[in-house]
């Protein structure tokens, strides 16, 4: 599936597809029910998915905040 047929299927702009898939925009509550109607993964799963991937990207940069001290 395209990122504009997807977008096209949970009625939000391509660009918005476009910046979640890039990291660019979080998932929100309201597009992870979005998500779920749309491929059946529950909105749990987006939200646990996105909270990982922010608090990876917190941690990274704390480690390269560190190293460059």
């Amino acid at each position: 599936i395209t990122q504009k047929a997807f977008a096209g299927m949970i009625s939000r702009p391509y660009q918005v597809v476009n910046a979640i898939v890039n990291g660019k925009k979080a998932i929100t509550a309201e597009t992870a029910l979005q998500f779920e109607n749309a491929l059946g993964i529950s909105a749990v799963t987006w939200m646990n998915l996105e909270s990982d991937y922010r608090l990876t990207l917190a941690r990274n940069a704390i480690r390269n905040s560190e190293g460059a001290a």
